[in-house]
């Protein structure tokens, strides 16, 4: 898999970060973003998701019913 090394500075941007990162190259371009790691609030609301009643559905189901959208 292709990797970037970065600096110091760009660690500690990267870990610093309570949200996702975005990278620029020199022009201001934007190339692609850092996804941050997942904080006690994200993994709290994830808990609290899983006790819920309400309804869950898989990636495929989710797709197939956008799917059946476009098709009307």
């Amino acid at each position: 898999m292709p990797h970037i090394v970065v600096d110091d500075q760009q660690v500690k941007i990267i870990c610093e970060a309570t949200d996702n990162v975005e990278v620029r190259d020199q022009n201001g371009r934007c190339l692609g973003y850092v996804a941050h790691g997942f904080t006690d609030e994200d993994i709290a609301i994830a808990k609290r998701r899983l006790t819920s009643d309400e309804p869950r559905y898989t990636t495929s189901e989710v797709l197939d019913h956008l799917q059946s959208l476009e098709q009307k």
